[in-house]
């Protein structure tokens, strides 16, 4: 948890408080009071909230090399190797893709000592040059779990102290697709990173990336 975190926390609690304060003040008839406290807050966040934006479009995209770690507090994960193929063969059929299928190894380890742990939320995408996100492909996975492979967790699997695990995520996309790159997503409908100062997951900032080429 970095300072911007608490940052984060200490704000939304203080906007709770103000709330409930402000809620009290009108009770009383301190109309005045309730909205200079609910116009304070209102500041705070625009202050905030621009401050972020601002962070978020001048700071330059991380890239992450293979095998590279890029942990979540004691979480970690890299990108230790990937594939690409035309089709799956399975016992009963062949899987095509439209385009190309990439198959990514990914590693997920947990560099704490005392307790079992996992990322909730976490998942992995593809991004093109253009931005646009493709998700794990449910064809793809199904394929390979068809020709014999080990059932594969997901990126939110928990994984004890000190220990790593491997997993292999299988997406679809054009042919023609220009500089792919592997991701770390969420699927939190509510992500508090998304709006953290500085944070790699702000919704502004270009995504962390490992190439794949």
């Amino acid at each position: 948890m970095t300072v911007f975190d608490l940052l984060l926390i200490l704000l939304v609690l203080a906007t709770a408080a103000a709330v409930v304060a402000a809620g009290v003040a009108m009770v009383f008839r301190r109309w005045r009071f309730a909205v200079w406290l609910l116009a304070g807050v209102l500041a705070i966040w625009i202050v905030y909230l621009g401050t972020g934006t601002a962070v978020a479009v001048l700071a330059p995209q991380h890239i992450l090399s293979i095998g590279e770690d890029r942990c979540f507090d004691e979480m970690c994960f890299a990108v230790t190797g990937f594939s690409r193929t035309p089709s799956i063969d399975t016992a009963h059929a062949m899987t095509h893709a439209r385009g190309a299928l990439y198959m990514v190894e990914v590693r997920i380890t947990n560099r704490s000592r005392g307790r079992a742990q996992r990322e909730i939320g976490r998942k992995g995408v593809l991004i093109d040059r253009s931005g646009r996100v493709y998700q794990v492909s449910r064809e793809g996975m199904q394929a390979l779990s068809e020709v014999g492979a080990p059932p594969y967790p997901g990126l939110d699997a928990e994984v004890g102290p000190g220990q790593s695990l491997t997993t292999h995520l299988v997406f679809e996309l054009p042919e023609d697709v220009a500089d792919p790159g592997f991701a770390l997503g969420s699927n939190l409908a509510m992500n508090p990173a998304r709006i953290v100062i500085g944070d790699e997951d702000h919704f502004l900032h270009w995504p962390t990336v490992v190439p794949l080429d």
